[in-house]
Parts: C-alpha cells; structure tokens; sequence
C-alpha cells in the first residue's frame, strides 16, 4: 500500500523531497511532514517536522 501523502499528491516521491513545501489537495493546503514515531526512532528529523509545522502555520496565517 502507498503511504497517504503519496495517494493524497499522486507521486512515488519520497518523503524526504516532499516534506517542508505547502501543496494543495482539493483545494486546501497540505504539508508532508514525518510521522510521530518517526520522531521517536531517529531524533535527527525533529528539526525538520517542526520547520514543516511552522511551515504550515505560517501558510495558516496567510489564509486568516
């Protein structure tokens, strides 16, 4: 099975190209960021989920 940003973009891409950029998916804004457990077993893409959240927020902001 594809994972879901893969079905929700329509790409064999992996994450790792995908993560940190604001796409759009019907109309509304998504971002690809690593899974929570991801977090769990390799400290090192911490830093790079928190930049896609804040990537999110301030795509969020743009639309308030």
């Amino acid at each position: 099975a594809l994972p879901i940003w893969q079905k929700l973009l329509n790409t064999q891409s992996p994450i790792a190209q995908l993560h940190g950029k604001i796409y759009e998916y019907n109309g509304i804004p998504l971002v690809v960021t690593y899974h929570p457990s991801a977090l769990l077993r390799n400290e090192e893409l911490k830093r790079p989920a928190w930049d896609d959240l804040k990537t999110f927020r301030k795509k969020l902001d743009e639309l308030t």
